[in-house]
């Protein structure tokens, strides 16, 4: 879910200074958010993944944008009202319903390995790429992977051994 607003709301917390807020975990129906920190985007991304996704099957993208407003409205003790007013623009990408991605994010092929050794060789010019993709963890298509490929990007740039 992708949810613009008037203005960051929840910067306006009271007795909690959430200016610097990246990440938000609950227990909400939408369990996972994030800020477009350090930007001042007015913009929250909740993400919602796994089995507690079949029981959001059937709904259309109006409906999962008010389960969206219903969850912030439980974490943040907001009226649901009040952030269904300061909502500007939405956007939801199902990733079960889209043809291509046949339900998943993110996921390997037996082409996946082959692929990570050409887009991560270096020949020392300007450009190497680095994601969640390139990951050879297990967790790949997460943010710690990600995170794990831009730090492996990095050592390459300094020339740090691994």
């Amino acid at each position: 879910l992708l949810l613009r607003f008037e203005r960051r709301w929840w910067m306006a917390i009271p007795a909690r200074d959430l200016s610097d807020m990246l990440f938000l975990l609950s227990d909400a129906a939408v369990p996972v958010w994030w800020t477009q920190h350090p930007s001042d985007r007015d913009v929250l991304t909740g993400w919602l993944a796994g089995p507690p996704t079949h029981a959001f099957a059937a709904l259309d993208e109006h409906a999962l944008i008010e389960v969206g407003l219903a969850a912030l409205a439980d974490i943040f003790a907001k009226p649901v009202s009040l952030l269904r007013r300061d909502l500007t623009a939405a956007h939801v990408t199902d990733w079960a319903k889209d043809p291509f991605a046949r339900g998943a994010y993110s996921y390997a092929t037996l082409a996946t390995r082959t692929a990570q050794d050409v887009l991560t060789r270096w020949d020392g010019g300007p450009v190497l790429i680095s994601g969640e993709a390139l990951y050879r963890g297990r967790d790949m298509g997460t943010v710690e992977a990600a995170l794990a490929s831009g730090r492996q990007t990095a050592r390459t740039i300094l020339k740090i051994d691994t």
